[in-house]
């Protein structure tokens, strides 16, 4: 273990208060880049391109910090849950969405990108469940 993995896990609060620190300080930067330019045509999307790509960016550096300071049970516990918790999550899921689809066709007036959104919010949100299930059934098991 080196001193990194030590610093996070004896200091969490330090942790989540860096990241709330890093997430005022893009925030603050989107904002006033966003007021500078205002309506400009063409710089909206380009902003929120950036501000989500670098946001992204962020999460996966912090994650993959995390994962590596994780020991080899919570890294196996994680992944055994994500594919089949997420796996049985995203089939009840789809199921629930074409479900809802045929039932309710009034309900599929709405915009093509409210539609796009509702599934996939859906959808995430039966991969979560299953993943968290399964985390759950894997500790459960070996406790």
């Amino acid at each position: 273990m080196n001193a990194t993995e030590v610093r996070v896990s004896e200091r969490p609060l330090a942790r989540y208060g860096l990241l709330m620190a890093v997430c005022l300080v893009a925030g603050g930067i989107a904002g006033g880049v966003s007021a500078a330019f205002g309506e400009a045509a063409g710089v909206g999307p380009v902003i929120v391109a950036g501000s989500v790509g670098l946001a992204m960016a962020a999460g996966l550096w912090v994650c993959a910090r995390w994962w590596r300071a994780l020991d080899e049970a919570a890294q196996e516990a994680h992944k055994w849950a994500w594919w089949w918790g997420s796996t049985f999550g995203l089939a009840i899921g789809g199921v629930a969405l074409f479900t809802l689809a045929y039932a309710t066709p009034d309900a599929l007036t709405a915009e093509p990108k409210d539609l796009l959104l509702g599934g996939a919010g859906l959808v995430a949100l039966g991969q979560t469940v299953g993943y968290g299930v399964a985390w759950a059934v894997w500790w459960l098991k070996r406790r």
